[in-house]
């Protein structure tokens, strides 16, 4: 019995307080012929391990409040550790406890069997056919078949998050592929690991030699075509700004759903190197207002952060987290994390929050709400909003650029149905959808907008959530200089994937839609490398005598300079100081005077990017949290959904 460990052997993690004052006995005891009264079979037999008929009571109270197995409650609940659960399921159904010394065939199907709990096992000279977790009917199954003297399967009994853990381990090879490649095997054109196509490059080419042939033959041709060509960028974006502004509306709060209606929901953050903020994580994900029993908590670590694993491991999470280690492989980037826990997800729905996040306690309930009452709606995406806006000027203007977005950008967008760039936070999804447009691009580095854009010419359709979900800006240059390097660049890849196939792209949204998405992404591309030198090309026009110093085309071309960088200058700063009314933040005079200087940044951030991406295009510049000043921040909230029950406060 080398292979296996015995049923009462020391358990990793953190028993139970019940197991920890009666330790399980060292004798099998009679066959349960009966449930005690109103206790599920599922767990009645814990009682005879020590596990005291109250906490048997309120997990039964819990399931039956959330429609679930009384199992799925009680380990949901952590009123017991998952591996002292099934250590003593082991000893009632007198089968031996696996550790993992057995190997798991090869040829097993990694998702199905961490869904199922259950594994094949090579041959052995024990006879064992298969390793299992069991839940739910599963588990009742094994019971009532014990209790009835049935002979029992051949199989070794395993505690959920062990077995998972051993099933990814031995499959990391196959998970690490899937997590990168899936993309590229369904549709190469879509990720943005190829990089720029055969016919990009040829326009690109034909391009730069036109306009060196013009600088040569009519230097002043080139210039006056080059700034029309960019001028009818940015009037496509300044339309697109002001008409979303105007149609932005409170998204509708829907009918709550009772705890037994709601559906399962999966919660995945990918951390790295997030061990100072985990604790902070783990209180927030435990304040969310959801019965646990229907709460499939993914938290994905690389391999190599040991810092981060450490952090949880002293934490000992209840059963309702699952701590996926990623294999290693290229690229380590946040989609490709993501895509490792895709496949594992229990949930019908699925949010990502980032390390630093603090959700409003009841988003999940009005998301469910919002997705039960509108069948049509595949993805929601909640509001993001700054609790240290004051640490730092950049923290300021960073907080009033998240409110601009997500009180009208986003909103304004949803409205319309048009394609919405999604933030890297606070999304929710119908998991099968996600999983029909193939999850995230795991090369694309800011993998939220390319997404948003894919589920648009997938057909899905992306409304705005009235909740808040509060995030740490960065206060300090260097951190958010290389977080809007990364986010710059990622603009880069995604108008480089969604411009491989221009036709295509029209057909698949229309050319309404279509060139809502070309003003957004060239907008976003395009006025961060040219916005801030063109409005200043403009300031020295004007000082340099305004209309009648250059002839009749100079005199055209200071018109429309004029009009558009009026019109674009209104676009940044009405809503802006709309926004910052709305939210209660003061000091409007002092953020005007230095929106400029934010928005030059934002110009040398995107030059950055685009030598960044041709020099290492898959490169993860990683922000720092847990950095914001102070305990207790302020928390620039708006809405229906903006007070936290119980007084709770956002703090670091």
């Amino acid at each position: 019995m080398s292979h296996l460990a015995s049923a009462d052997e020391p358990a990793e993690g953190r028993p139970d307080r019940a197991i920890r004052k009666h330790p399980f006995r060292d004798f099998a005891p009679s066959r349960l012929t009966r449930t005690p009264a109103e206790i599920p079979i599922e767990i009645a037999f814990l009682e005879y391990y020590g596990v005291g008929r109250p906490l048997l009571s309120r997990a039964t109270e819990a399931a039956e409040r959330s429609g679930v197995d009384a199992d799925a409650a009680l380990l949901g609940e952590g009123l017991v550790s998952d591996e002292h659960f099934y250590q003593a399921l082991a000893m009632r159904l007198r089968a031996p406890y696996y550790s993992g010394k057995l190997t798991i065939d090869e040829n097993v199907d990694v998702e199905a069997a961490i869904r199922s709990g259950f594994a094949l096992l090579k041959a052995n000279d024990l006879g064992l056919r298969a390793v299992v977790a069991p839940r739910g009917a599963a588990l009742r199954f094994l019971l009532e078949a014990e209790a009835a003297g049935r002979p029992q399967p051949p199989i070794a009994i395993c505690s959920r998050q062990r077995l998972t853990a051993l099933i990814r381990a031995r499959s990391g090879e196959r998970v690490a592929r899937k997590a990168a490649f899936e993309l590229k095997d369904s549709d190469p054109s879509l990720t943005a690991s190829a990089g720029l196509s055969l016919a990009q490059i040829a326009v690109a080419t034909t391009s730069a030699g036109l306009a060196i042939g013009l600088w040569l033959g009519a230097p002043d041709l080139l210039r006056s075509l080059i700034c029309l060509g960019l001028w009818l960028v940015f009037v496509a974006a300044v339309w697109l700004r002001w008409t979303v502004v105007v149609a932005a509306r409170e998204p509708p709060v829907c009918e709550p759903l009772r705890d037994d209606e709601l559906p399962v929901y999966t919660v995945v953050a990918a951390l790295y190197k997030e061990g100072r903020v985990v604790r902070k994580l783990i209180r927030a994900l435990d304040a969310i207002d959801y019965p646990r029993a229907k709460l499939d908590i993914k938290l994905v670590v690389e391999r190599r952060d040991a810092e981060t694993l450490t952090a949880i491991a002293a934490l000992r999470l209840p059963p309702r987290y699952d701590v996926i280690v990623a294999p290693p492989g290229a690229p380590s980037t946040k989609p490709r994390a993501l895509n490792v826990a895709l496949p594992a997800a229990r949930g019908d729905l699925i949010v990502i929050y980032d390390a630093e996040d603090e959700p409003d306690s009841n988003q999940l309930r009005l998301a469910a709400a919002r997705f039960a009452a509108d069948p049509e709606i595949d993805a929601l995406q909640a509001r993001l909003t700054i609790h240290n806006a004051t640490d730092y000027w950049l923290s300021e203007l960073f907080a009033i650029e998240y409110a601009i977005l997500f009180d009208f950008v986003n909103p304004g967008l949803a409205a319309l149905e048009l394609p919405i760039a999604l933030g890297g936070s606070s999304n929710h999804f119908r998991t099968r959808t996600l999983r029909r447009v193939g999850g995230w691009d795991a090369w694309n580095v800011t993998e939220d907008a390319d997404l948003g854009l894919r589920l648009a010419r997938f057909g899905a359709r992306v409304g705005a959530l009235a909740s808040d979900t509060a995030e740490e800006a960065p206060n300090d240059l260097k951190n958010w200089f290389g977080q809007r390097v990364r986010w710059q660049k990622g603009w880069l890849q995604t108008l480089i994937v969604h411009s491989r196939h221009p036709i295509r792209f029209v057909r698949e949204l229309g050319w309404r839609r279509a060139l809502a998405a070309s003003a957004l992404i060239a907008g976003t591309v395009l006025g961060g490398l040219f916005g801030p030198p063109l409005l200043a090309d403009a300031l020295a026009r004007a000082f340099r005598g305004g209309l009648g110093a250059g002839g009749t085309l100079a005199d055209a071309e200071d018109v429309v300079t004029y009009i558009l960088t009026l019109s674009g200058v209104q676009a940044m700063v009405i809503p802006a100081l709309v926004a910052m009314r709305r939210r209660g933040m003061k000091g409007a005079a002092r953020a005007m005077a230095l929106m400029p200087v934010y928005y030059a940044l934002v110009c040398l951030a995107t030059w950055a990017a685009l030598f960044d991406l041709a020099l290492r295009p898959f490169h993860w510049a990683k922000t720092e949290h847990g950095r914001a000043r102070g305990a207790a921040r302020e928390t620039t909230r708006v809405g229906p959904t903006a007070s936290r029950p119980h007084g709770r406060a956002i703090a670091d």
